[in-house]
């Protein structure tokens, strides 16, 4: 039915499809997870597990983690038992939740229409913003789908979402889970504190050349010096490889032909509709008989947005006069295609019928724009002929490296075979680590335990190869004491300082008298003390870790805090105050968003726990 189409597009879910959309590009593969099997590897809730779900479930983590640290996060730098953990919760998520979604209807045909519709719209698959139906072939035939499939696959995807999102929206808070949560963050606390200053403490220390010399010799394995490599490598650049590409014959031409082709179906229609649903009739004459009435009313004149309103039983657009946005063919039905071919601005349609509803369409937008010249586009064909192909040419060469590699051969003759030259690096540290390209694979590889001296390995960049190869590790080798004596001096007094700080508290603590408290904080200079009048928990009075101690704590009670930076604190807490009563209506608003976050968060939890509670998992050929 179309409102529920409308239902649909209207939610979070439309957003989300065109995110998703480049999952499938971004697939880490199964070769983490210790297996080279293609077939089934069993089940979850009933529903079968392929090489394609350990794949979404790998793009998904991905994601997930870059949603959360960023769009440079890099998800291989994790420990490779906590992403393949993380690849099986994904895992277990998205199958429990689709077995729900499909036992609840989410995968139906509004779900697979509004995956369409993001097909169409997600850049990776137009050419000069229109959706071009060979690059979308093209490119889910290279990672293995059908385009049947591959609308598949995304539209079980999108239902699990859809319903994931259903489940974790709740934003009902009430006005005294407000004030609550109000009062307990916004109190303020008065309080006395005597505090030991690390640093100025550290400064204070004085070591002997005794000392010093004693604790080098203890302590040998502190100051030997970093292990360091370097490496030898060949670089294959897409640059390199643009002048190699060859125009085909009418290249131009039949480009520019389809792109006016695409040009023809691109032209914006807006429409709007009034629909009769025939559920809510005895017989569908008697829908027919409301929608010919309708078309009655609008044939005398009667404004299309006004008869919309009052008569229309699509609940999500009748208020907004019937408006279903801009047409596109693959997502509303043939039968509308049919109807909207000969309407001109203004114009409306016969009665629409389809299995469940009668429709009545009108245009109310058209828009129209000229095509650009074939000299205009002939620069960006080219140009993204060479982008492609030069990137098929090195993915060539990467592919013949690959090969020799798994021959066992050296840099040496791969560099022969591509007629690349071979070049070499300094040596490095992985904490003095300069070399010229900074991306993080090539060092972690560099000090990886799997480098070892002439094995080549390859790593793949965004416009580059590079194949590299150990060819030098210098051991770690103890300094001598002359040229580490100031890493000596900052141990021995950091050590110190440590130490004396605890000693120092410790005498406070168990001083009573407040004269001898006194005479103790003026005999050291790092010794200081305070108070504070109203100070609240996320003050930049004091740091964060001690005021945390503070408020979770009792009024009137003594406590000893330490800083993340050493320094010690020695605190009374007089008392805990409310904040007045003004102060809370000024605020109130403020913490709603926080406190909806809050729930949201503890909802999207409990959701997570129950699933894993109840998952029914029955994986094999994986090595989680």
């Amino acid at each position: 039915m179309m409102d529920s189409l409308r239902n649909f597009l209207s939610g979070p879910a439309g957003i989300l499809v065109v995110l998703l959309l480049g999952l499938p590009f971004v697939f880490l593969g199964t070769g983490s997870l210790g297996t080279g099997f293609t077939g089934s590897f069993g089940s979850i809730n009933g529903e079968d597990v392929t090489e394609t779900d350990v794949a979404l479930a790998s793009s998904s983590a991905v994601q997930r983690f870059q949603a959360i640290y960023g769009e440079d996060f890099d998800f291989n730098l994790l420990d490779e038992d906590f992403q393949n953990q993380s690849i099986k919760q994904e895992l277990i998520l998205q199958k429990v939740l689709l077995a729900e979604a499909r036992s609840l209807g989410f995968i139906n045909e509004a779900t697979r229409n509004e995956t369409k519709k993001a097909i169409v719209q997600s850049p990776v698959f137009q050419i000069d913003g229109v959706f071009n139906e060979g690059v979308y072939e093209a490119q889910v035939n290279s990672n293995g789908y059908t385009k049947e499939g591959y609308i598949d696959v995304m539209t079980d995807f999108t239902a699990s979402e859809l319903y994931r999102d259903s489940l974790n929206t709740v934003t009902f808070v009430t006005q005294n889970e407000l004030q609550v949560l109000v009062e307990l963050f916004e109190k303020s606390s008065d309080l006395n504190f005597i505090k030991i200053n690390f640093d100025g403490l550290e400064e204070a220390i004085t070591n002997t050349s005794s000392e010093l010399l004693d604790y080098y010799n203890e302590n040998e394995i502190l100051f030997y010096s970093d292990e360091q490599r370097s490496f030898e490598y060949i670089t294959l650049l897409q640059s390199d490889y643009a002048e190699l590409v060859q125009i085909p014959d009418d290249y131009l031409s039949n480009s520019y032909n389809q792109y006016l082709t695409n040009f023809e179906n691109s032209a914006q229609i807006r429409i709007s509709h009034i629909m009769i649903e025939k559920i809510n009739y005895e017989t569908r004459d008697a829908a027919l008989n409301s929608i010919k009435n309708i078309q009655s009313l609008l044939n005398e004149g009667n404004e299309f947005s006004v008869i919309a309103k009052d008569y229309s039983e699509d609940i999500v657009t009748k208020d907004i006069g019937g408006d279903l946005e801009y047409f596109e063919k693959d997502i509303f039905p043939p039968q509308f295609d049919e109807a909207l071919t000969d309407l001109e601005l203004n114009e409306i349609s016969n009665i629409v019928e389809l299995d469940e509803t009668f429709h009545i369409l009108k245009v109310t937008e058209k828009t129209f724009q000229e095509p650009l010249s074939e000299d205009e586009i002939k620069e960006n064909l080219i140009n993204e002929l060479i982008e492609t192909e030069s990137f098929a040419l090195m993915q060539d060469d990467l592919s013949v490296s690959e090969e020799l590699i798994l021959e066992n051969s050296s840099l040496q003759n791969i560099s022969e075979v591509l007629g690349k030259e071979v070049k070499n690096s300094e040596l490095y540290s992985s904490l003095s680590y300069e070399f010229d390209l900074t991306d993080s694979e090539i060092k972690d590889y560099l000090f990886s335990s799997e480098a070892e001296i002439g094995k080549p390995y390859t790593i793949e960049l965004s416009d580059r190869v590079i194949v590299m190869s150990v060819n030098m590790i210098k051991e770690p080798e103890l300094q001598d004491y002359d040229s580490v004596v100031e890493q000596v001096t900052q141990k021995l007094s950091n050590i110190k300082a440590i130490e004396k700080v605890d000693l120092l508290s410790s005498e406070l603590n168990l001083m009573e008298s407040l004269d001898d408290k006194q005479k103790f904080i003026d005999t050291y200079s790092y010794v200081t003390e305070e108070s504070f009048v109203g100070i609240k928990r996320y003050s930049s009075l004091m740091p964060r870790e001690v005021l945390a101690e503070v408020f979770n704590s009792q009024s009137g009670s003594s406590i000893t805090a330490e800083a993340s930076n050493g320094d010690k604190y020695i605190i009374d807490i007089i008392k805990f105050s409310p904040p007045e009563e003004s102060e809370i209506e000024d605020i109130l608003n403020e913490y709603t968003s926080f406190s909806e976050n809050v729930l949201m968060t503890k909802m999207s939890q409990i959701i997570n726990d129950d699933i894993f509670d109840k998952a029914r998992v029955n994986l094999s050929n994986l090595a989680f």
